[in-house]
C-alpha cells in the first residue's frame, strides 16, 4: 500500500504544479479566464484524492492518522529534494513577482494591471507550495500531527465543504 501512496502523492505534487503553471499563465492572459477556473476545481478535486488515498493506505497498513507509534519505514530521500526545490522556486518566483509589482506601483511599467496580476500569482504559487510542501513532509513523517488538534478528516471535511461553498456561490452567481 506504501508504494500505492507515494504514487499518489508524487502525482498530487506533479498535477499541482502543472495547474498553478496554468493558472498563473491564465492570470497574466496565456490562457482564456475559463482555464483559471477549471485549475483550480481540478486541483481540488485531485487534492482531495490525494489526501484520501494516503489516509486510507494508512489505515489499511494498520496505523492510525494520529498514531504517534516509531515508524520503521525510511521515507524516501525525493521527497526532501522535491520540498528544497520547490521552496527555492517559489523563493525565485516571489521575489521575480515582487520586483515586478514594485515598478507597476512606482510606474516604471505603466500598466497598472500588473500589479493585481502579480499579486494573484504570488497567491497561486504560494498555494501550491503549500500542497507540495505538506505533501513532502507528509511522506517523510516530519509531519507532527501531534501538534495539530485537528484529525485529518476535519481537514478533509473542511476542504469538501470548501469546494461545495466554491461550487454553490459559483452557481449563483
Amino acid at each position: 500500500m506504501k508504494i500505492i501512496q507515494e504514487w499518489a502523492a508524487l502525482f498530487l505534487i506533479g498535477a499541482t504544479s502543472v495547474l498553478s503553471i496554468i493558472a498563473v499563465m491564465g492570470i497574466w492572459e496565456i490562457f482564456d479566464k475559463d482555464v483559471i477556473e477549471k485549475s483550480f476545481q481540478t486541483l481540488g478535486m485531485l487534492a482531495l484524492v490525494a489526501i484520501i488515498i494516503m489516509v486510507a493506505g494508512r489505515l489499511l497498513e494498520g496505523r492510525s492518522t494520529s498514531d504517534n507509534a516509531v515508524v520503521l519505514d525510511t521515507p524516501n530521500p525525493m521527497w526532501k529534494s522535491v520540498r528544497v526545490i520547490t521552496l527555492t522556486i517559489l523563493i525565485a518566483s516571489v521575489s521575480l513577482l515582487a520586483f515586478t509589482g514594485i515598478l507597476a506601483i512606482w510606474e516604471v511599467i505603466r500598466d497598472k494591471d500588473i500589479i493585481f496580476k502579480s499579486l494573484s500569482s504570488l497567491g497561486i504559487l504560494t498555494f501550491g507550495t503549500f500542497i507540495i510542501v505538506m505533501t513532502c513532509l507528509e511522506r517523510e513523517g516530519k509531519l507532527d500531527k501531534s501538534r495539530f488538534r485537528i484529525s485529518i478528516g476535519s481537514v478533509t471535511s473542511l476542504f469538501v465543504l470548501i469546494i461545495f461553498a466554491y461550487i454553490f456561490f459559483n452557481f449563483f452567481l
